[in-house]
């Protein structure tokens, strides 16, 4: 990936079959249920802010086409209306002690408690062969629950104890085909296997990055228990998912990376960046809002991007078609129909996800509080629209403490943009990137404020 010389965009810890978004306000938060997998999510817990995290269920997702362009909205002139936007200055809006990021991750952190219990439960009714891959699982979530742990690591395996979850219903149910029952049954180790091997890395970002790369991957497990992918591109699926985990599981590279080597930086960049692309090709094929003409394509890249070996003079290649391929199959369904508060907050959840927050916090420095730059931030998690113009913040700090602050939509889009360039956009986010694409259409459309490359490849959609 073209990066500049102090930056390392790798996509980070946490989004999508489930995506939703923590609760900031004080009040408490009515979970929702688990999305099953597939791209149309962003992929966090069910906990999280349960309206706010996911790309809308709104006409844009059906896969029909481009949605009619964003019209400029009536004028709100009433008093309350130039007071909600904060202060480009970007300091906390906030006397609160970062109370509702605190309340946020404790309820995250009790969906992860729940979820290791329902999971130690159907333990009774697993095959015998999977309850050592259940017990592993559940230990995944207790470890998770660390009060260190940063909330987007938690994401991931909370995403993927969903999928589990939801696969060992449909293995215990005696009206499910033989056939789905042996294939979920052979995935379902090697999703907890992966997951495992994923958050025990040494390296905090790498745990992070590998976390969302199975969670993503894991969403397969939706595919083969829905039985409604044509069995082609189902094959291609669950082959590709195969060997992705397996290679996080292993340690084991694919692709091809050797520029990064010769530019000093070592493969790992190069590496996590690969099986991210692969991650969102299986995601993305997956996703049934994906046009059926782009899906058996697109899975087919994924498959042969899976298992490509270092070395394999024919890598590049590969990973420029399946780039393309991706790019194709998400802006086929068009933009969603999201207003600009909600386009961005999905847009900058999926960044969060995404990005090293190493990366994040020397981009965002000049938005994100003092205190936040002095302490240092550990974890960029959550963002929620508190206005169509503005955003609330909730960040992990180096201290393991949590706060909150208001950002400006106007000036946090355009710095995203520059993070992340729109060539890598789909490469990085998935289908998600259709809501970068739509907030920074709307922040054009609304207030005249154009977001580079956003901007350029959302005209073009």
């Amino acid at each position: 990936m073209t990066r500049t010389a102090r930056r390392h965009i790798l996509p980070l810890t946490g989004t999508s079959a489930v995506v939703t978004a923590l609760a900031l306000t004080m009040g408490p938060v009515t979970p929702v249920a688990a999305a099953p997998g597939g791209a149309g999510a962003d992929g966090l817990p069910s906990s999280v802010w349960a309206d706010s995290g996911s790309p809308s269920p709104e006409p844009s997702p059906d896969g029909t086409g481009p949605t009619p362009s964003p019209t400029s909205p009536t004028p709100d002139t009433s008093p309350s209306s130039s007071s909600s936007e904060p202060d480009d200055t970007s300091s906390s809006g906030y006397d609160d002690g970062g109370a509702p990021a605190t309340a946020a991750v404790e309820q995250q952190q009790a969906e992860a408690g729940d979820l290791a219990t329902d999971l130690d439960d159907k333990k009774a009714d697993a095959p015998e062969e999977l309850v050592p891959s259940v017990e592993q699982l559940t230990d995944v979530l207790q470890a998770v629950n660390d009060t260190q742990t940063p909330p987007q690591e938690r994401d991931g395996a909370v995403r993927s104890a969903q999928q589990v979850d939801s696969a060992l219903d449909a293995i215990s149910d005696t009206e499910t085909p033989v056939e789905v029952r042996d294939r979920l049954t052979g995935l379902v180790p090697q999703v907890t296997a992966a997951l495992s091997a994923a958050i025990g890395s040494q390296t905090p970002p790498e745990s992070g990055t590998l976390a969302l790369i199975v969670a993503r991957t894991a969403s397969v497990l939706s595919v083969v228990e829905n039985q409604d992918t044509p069995p082609d591109v189902q094959e291609s699926l669950v082959d590709g998912a195969e060997n992705l985990l397996s290679a996080v599981q292993n340690g084991t590279p694919i692709g091809n990376e050797g520029a990064h080597a010769a530019a000093g930086r070592g493969d790992t960049d190069g590496q996590l960046e690969w099986k991210m692309l692969v991650s969102n090709g299986l995601e993305t094929a997956g996703d049934p809002n994906t046009p059926e003409n782009e899906r058996k394509g697109l899975a087919k890249s994924a498959h042969e991007g899976s298992e490509t070996q270092p070395g394999d003079p024919e890598a590049q290649q590969k990973k420029l078609r399946l780039k393309e391929d991706l790019r194709k199959a998400i802006s086929e369904q068009g933009l969603p129909n999201e207003p600009l508060g909600k386009a961005a907050e999905v847009c900058t959840n999926s960044v969060f996800e995404s990005v090293l927050d190493t990366t994040l916090a020397d981009d965002l420095q000049t938005l994100t509080p003092e205190s936040w730059n002095s302490e240092g931030v550990r974890d960029f998690w959550k963002s929620r629209e508190t206005a169509n113009d503005s955003l609330d913040v909730i960040a992990q700090l180096q201290d393991d403490t949590y706060d909150n602050t208001a950002l400006a939509i106007k000036r946090m889009i355009p710095q995203l943009a520059d993070s992340l360039p729109a060539d890598e956009l789909y490469s990085w986010l998935g289908v998600r990137a259709r809501d970068c694409l739509q907030a920074a259409a709307r922040l054009d459309n609304e207030m005249g404020v154009q977001s580079g490359s956003w901007l350029s490849e959302a005209q073009q959609v």
